[in-house]
């Protein structure tokens, strides 16, 4: 009774604290200042004053002369409101001496003002500023990415409330020059800089628009461009919710949020003193390690990238030494990290970079051994996987005693599109209690310790470019660079093992102390962690082993892959991470120093897509939190983000993004069932699909481009479309989903519009956008409603969400089939024959594993399994070269080398996943009807495969394939509370005879059905625990499909199988090669033979497996085209 009781009053007080809070708001007392009372003759005051009388309770017009003649005016209000869209000089009325005390005593006393446009002049006459604000001129010009201009906090201020620290609060309709009044360059105002120009992509942190000034009790916020009322505006709520922030933040509410400042003080690196507490630091000891682990072995390092990453760091570099870099978002926390040995018998420094290691790649760890004439040293990298902790472990075995050299660099580079100048000055000290450096910047907030369970015997650190060696010392070579670099020495006796510990944090100094102080305690225990956390992710994950060693190795290293790239970043949130690379490559954002490391920070599109792989796999939380953080961040439009930095800074410049969040959102339930959560997210949802509908302006019933953002392609020579098909794809898919999810919550009305809207937009897809001249699908739509006939990858995407005729389907997946379009490594976004195409263009002639991955799943959506599977090894088969075990962003399109950014891209790894899981397995999951449909499409020669752990909803099946002789039998085990109902359709070989099928010790004449290049049966199974499915069958002949072998530098060797058909004893193959080349071709054999081959050379077997030679002739062609007859 007394818990109650309490409760209630809990409860009560709870209300009226937030009641009166609402009050608080509400009760804001705002005078809008103006010349003139009858003000409404101009449309700009008039629409800001109409925006406070509908937005605040209180509000009236106050004049200058009513301030004269009396200041008592001033009484009933708490904020002035002076806003000045006239850019002549203030008139002697608004500068009147008397007008100017009185508002000055308004303030002092408690009132406040805001002042917006040129009335930002006001700050000189009130005494704030001696210099006169400046004036400039910024184009709103639309080049592709609509007209966005507004202003950003550094990180977070009240006024940016809901606005996730900076807004674009004016988007005209028209190319236009704007005004703004501020402080600009080396200009610097005596106000506190509360935020700075922002355009498209683009901090410009020299000009300061948005000034605070604290006078007496009260506050005054000086906005000088942007806040145009009257005007058509697209961003025009962001505006208005942008003013009302500012009047609730200057009559005391902070909303939740710490106001933050631009800082332009000189910037300094100086030295501080750090005392702390003793703490305990065991010794060093030799590590296990887990010999099971999945691993990559290689006898010789090279140049090529590695990066070792958990949720909260970075590690990334060369496999022969050293570490380029170390982030923690949102910052790098150290670079340039080197190790070098010295023997006691030599003076000689060998430094680990010019070494060729020995390495050894984990999932959990990336490990060198450094073999010399008389010792070898182990290096093992490690991380933390939850916290911002790097272990670097070092065992030393010698003939002699060593000495480790180490020496690094630190800049404190807090990331894009922040600039170097926003870390603020850094400082730099050793703590002998942690036995470590620590350096500070901004504020203290952000932090870097590294320190040892070994003392060393020197120590050097502060403003140095590098180090020279001196006898026995060494000594420091100062440089103008903004960066501390230390070095320190550890003497290593014969037998001996240390540890380097890194940590790297946003919160401060308290919690970088606290992962320090827990790590240096136990080094291996977060080695260890990580190894357990990586052996429980693949033994609890969806796991397929195959007859092919390097299918398994590579599907396995795609899922560990996938799983490094969700980051957690304190202040910002989980989710998925695009790319990772150190800041040497890629654009640099136009900074001096890049603060770019790869696409190491939030996407839209890229979380999505590779969102979906995630949930066919079964990591159902993972992906409810991506689609949490995308809901945390949707805009106020409803528009989903393309980009969010780990510093915080938030773009929504894509039109994709906001369809695929929606996609995503439906392919989670069908596979998780969690429909509380989609309740919970309906709000979301419908905001997203209803801010859609706003991006059709001509009535073409298709979302756009216009004025929305890319999609997909961001630039280059196919840029630009009203609608994309690619887009429209996404469109049609978005609303198939969304009538899913409005119909089983119950939403009948909206489920019935979806539906309707989904059925017209899948036909203006398949029949609007398709070229009969061409027999492909046109690129995209103009703004003069003609269409760009490029032939691109693109559709691709709207054929695997299925919404082409199969004839249309058919034309298009035959050209992507061929030389044109596919490599030995992937299939290329245009063709090379294509005037366009470039190699090594981005969007114009490369190869993405995205590509190649979105053709496999059009492939099997559409029958052409063979061609689907090669595909899929094209991507799989990448992690044996560059960054050992992962997969790269983007490839050339003449020869196989790297072309992008990233050396280990996450929707590159998911695009191995989701063509073998939704395409070679036939998987889809509807977990609310507790159903799963499976129909596997194996590879021929497979006779054996093991599938565990697929999970829909909460059940969890087991499926074992074997093969052999004239019985292929599947054998299923379930655990789940109810029943598992699968629709199961397994695909086999051409004309195979099919006999019977034994389920449950009863017998089925099967019934098969006829794909274009298999026969596959349709059993529809109710799963309890275990059941067993035996098919027997005879007969049966197909083409194995090509699986290129390229390595590095390779140029593509041309050999495609296009199609393959059986008719009356008679098996076709289309088969496109090189001219002048001769190339195998080996066909699969039920219990028949082969009689004859035309257009080929029969010219050995193997068990049941032909081989057969095709000889391309020379011809002027690059490649040719040739049909192989096989009599039976």
């Amino acid at each position: 009774m007394i818990k109650i009781i309490t409760l209630i009053l809990f409860l009560l007080e709870f209300f009226s604290v937030e009641i009166s809070a609402q009050q608080d708001i509400s009760n804001i007392k705002v005078g809008f200042l103006t010349r003139d009372k009858n003000f409404q003759y101009n449309q700009e005051l008039a629409a800001a004053f109409s925006f406070l009388q509908k937005n605040f309770r209180y509000t009236r017009s106050i004049t200058f002369s009513e301030i004269k003649s009396d200041p008592e005016h001033l009484n009933d209000i708490n904020v002035i409101w002076f806003h000045r869209p006239d850019s002549v000089d203030f008139s002697n009325e608004e500068t009147e001496s008397q007008v100017i005390s009185s508002i000055k005593k308004f303030i002092e006393m408690g009132g406040n003002l805001l002042l917006t446009l040129d009335a930002m002049k006001l700050v000189v006459p009130l005494g704030l500023e001696s210099a006169n604000p400046q004036i400039n001129y910024v184009e709103a010009f639309d080049e592709g990415y609509g007209r966005k201009l507004g202003l950003h906090s550094f990180k977070s201020h009240p006024i940016f409330h809901n606005l996730y620290g900076g807004a674009y609060i004016w988007a005209p309709l028209k190319d236009q020059l704007n005004r703004q009044v501020g402080f600009f360059k080396n200009s610097i105002p005596n106000g506190k800089v509360a935020a700075v120009d922002w355009a498209y992509i683009t901090l410009k942190e020299d000009s300061k628009l948005v000034l605070e000034y604290v006078l007496g009790k009260g506050k005054i916020i000086a906005v000088g461009s942007y806040t145009y009322y009257s005007p058509e505006n697209q961003n025009k709520q962001h505006l208005e919710l942008f003013t009302k922030n500012c009047l609730e933040y200057l009559t005391g509410n902070n909303l939740n949020e710490i106001p933050r400042y631009w800082n332009y003080n000189p910037f300094q690196i100086l030295p501080f003193t750090y005392l702390s507490e003793n703490i305990v630091i065991p010794p060093a000891n030799i590590w296990n390690r887990n010999l099971e682990s999945l691993t990559i072995n290689s006898q010789f390092a090279s140049e090529n990238n590695f990066d070792i990453t958990g949720e909260r760091m970075m590690i990334m570099g060369k496999e022969k030494g050293g570490i380029e870099e170390i982030w923690s978002h949102p910052f790098m926390t150290l670079r340039d990290y080197e190790v070098g040995v010295k023997f006691s018998y030599r003076d000689t420094i060998y430094w680990f970079n010019d070494q060729i290691p020995q390495i050894e790649v984990r999932p959990e760890s990336f490990t060198r051994t450094y073999r010399f004439v008389r010792a070898f040293v182990k290096e093992i990298i490690t991380t933390d996987r939850e916290n911002p902790v790097g272990v670097i472990h070092y065992e030393y075995r010698g003939v002699y005693p060593g000495q480790l050299v180490i020496r690094f660099k630190s800049n404190m580079r807090f990331m894009w599109p922040y600039s170097q100048n926003t870390s603020d000055s850094i400082f730099y000290g050793w703590c002998e209690q942690l036995n470590s450096f620590i350096i500070k910047a901004q504020n203290d907030e952000l932090v870097m310790i590294i320190g040892s369970n070994k003392k060393p015997v020197s120590k050097l650190s502060g403003q140095f470019e590098d180090f020279t060696k001196s006898d026995t010392t060494f000594e420091g070579q100062p440089t103008d660079k903004f960066q501390v670099a230390a070095l320190f020495t550890f003497d290593l006796g014969m037998n001996d093992n240390m540890d380097i510990i890194v940590v790297g944090t946003n919160e401060g100094e308290k919690s970088a102390l606290a992962s320090y102080s827990e790590a240096i305690s136990n080094p291996e225990k977060i080695y260890l962690n990580s190894t357990k956390y990586y052996r429980e992710f693949l033994s609890n994950g969806l796991i397929i082993t195959t007859p092919d060693a390097t299918f398994n190795e590579g599907y396995r290293w795609a899922m560990v892959g996938t799983d490094k790239f969700f980051v957690n970043t304190p202040g910002i949130g989980k989710s998925l991470v695009a790319g990772y690379s150190t800041t040497a490559k890629g654009w640099d954002g136009a900074q001096p120093i890049s603060g770019r490391p790869g696409y190491a920070w939030y996407f839209g599109r890229d979380g999505q897509w590779s969102g979906m792989a995630i949930s066919d796999y079964g990591d159902f939380q993972k992906v409810k939190e991506v689609l949490q953080f995308y809901q945390k961040y949707q805009d106020l439009s409803g528009k989903i983000f393309h980009e969010l930095t780990t510093s915080g800074a938030v773009h929504y410049d894509a039109a994709d993004a906001t369809p695929l969040y929606i996609i995503l959102a439906g392919h989670y339930l069908r596979w998780s069932g969690d429909i509380d959560f989609i309740r919970d997210s309906w709000s979301n949802i419908k905001k997203a699909i209803d801010f859609l509908y706003t991006t059709d302006t001509d009535g073409d019933r298709l979302i756009e481009n216009t004025n929305v953002g890319h999609g997909w392609i961001e630039g280059g020579s196919l840029y630009g479309a009203k609608t994309t098909f690619y887009l429209a794809g996404c469109w049609a898919a978005a609303l198939g989903q969304a009538e899913y999810i409005a119909d089983v919550l119950g939403f009948e009305s909206e489920a019935n519009k979806y539906r309707k809207d989904f059925e017209n937009v899948m036909k203006i897809v398949n029949n609007d956008f398709w070229n009969g001249k061409t027999h492909f699908f046109n690129y995209g739509k103009l703004p003069d409603n003609t269409y760009n006939q490029e032939r691109t990858i693109l559709p691709a995407v709207p054929l695997y969400f299925n919404l082409a005729d199969k004839e249309k389907a058919a034309a298009v997946l035959d050209v992507y089939a061929g030389n044109g379009f596919s490599t030995n490594w992937g299939v290329r976004i245009l063709s090379d024959q294509s005037p366009l195409f470039n190699p090594r263009g981005y969007h114009y002639g490369s190869v993405w594993p995205l590509f190649t991955g979105w053709t496999a799943l059009a492939e099997y959506q559409y029958g052409n399994y063979l061609q689907g599977f090669s595909h899929i090894m094209n991507n799989l088969k990448v992690y044996e070269n560059w960054a050992r075990g992962y997969v790269e962003e983007v490839l050339n399109g003449s020869e196989y080398l790297p072309s992008g950014v990233c050396p280990h891209q996450c929707w590159s790894e998911t695009m191995v996943l989701q063509p073998i899981l939704e395409g070679m397995l036939g998987l889809r999951a509807s977990a609310l009807e507790n159903t799963l449909m499976f129909a596997p499409r194996f590879p021929p020669d497979w006779d054996s495969v093991q599938i565990e752990n697929i999970k829909v909803g909460s059940h969890l099946v087991n499926v074992k394939m074997m093969r052999k002789d004239k019985k292929t039998s599947y054998y299923f085990s379930h655990t789940g509370d109810k029943q598992l109902k699968i629709e199961f359709s397994p695909y086999f070989m051409q004309g195979m005879e099919f006999v019977k099928i034994i389920l449950k010790n009863n017998e089925y004449k099967p019934e098969p059905l006829i794909s274009k290049q298999n026969v596959y049966l349709n059993l529809f199974l109710e799963l309890e625990k275990e059941l067993l499915v035996e098919i027997y069958h005879s007969g049966g002949i197909s083409v194995l499909p090509v699986v290129p072998n390229p390595k590095p530098g390779d140029a593509s060797e041309g050999f495609r199988i296009i199609s393959s058909d059986l008719k009356n004893n008679i098996y076709t193959v289309e088969v496109e090669g090189k001219s002048g080349s001769e190339e195998i071709l080996k066909v699969v054999m039920g219990d028949k033979i082969i009689n004859s081959v035309d257009n080929g050379e029969l010219i050995s077997s193997e068990e049941n497996i032909y081989s057969i030679r095709v000889i391309f002739e020379k011809s002027d062609s690059k490649y040719l085209r040739k049909v192989i007859t096989i009599h039976l």
